[in-house]
């Protein structure tokens, strides 16, 4: 499997987290657990979430996907 294709599925298994559990607070090394990643790949993504308003970083490794993310509601194409 190319590493595009493996980003896509980490993506996509990020997304069903987080838009499944809307306002929630997940910490970093849940995330990576719940998704199959390994702990420092899923921060990885996580940042990259974070700087692109997906997701919010309310506090030192706690993630949150608001109701009002682009990320609920976007259609995703890669």
């Amino acid at each position: 499997m190319g590493e595009a294709s493996q980003v896509k599925k980490a993506l996509e298994r990020l997304r069903a987290v987080f838009c499944g559990t809307v306002d929630a607070e997940l910490i970093d090394t849940d995330v990576a657990a719940l998704v199959g990643l390994d702990e420092d790949e899923c921060r990885i993504l996580l940042k990259v979430l974070h700087e692109t308003g997906a997701i919010e970083r309310r506090r030192r490794n706690v993630f949150v996907c608001p109701p009002s993310s682009w990320w609920t509601s976007a259609t995703i194409r890669f």
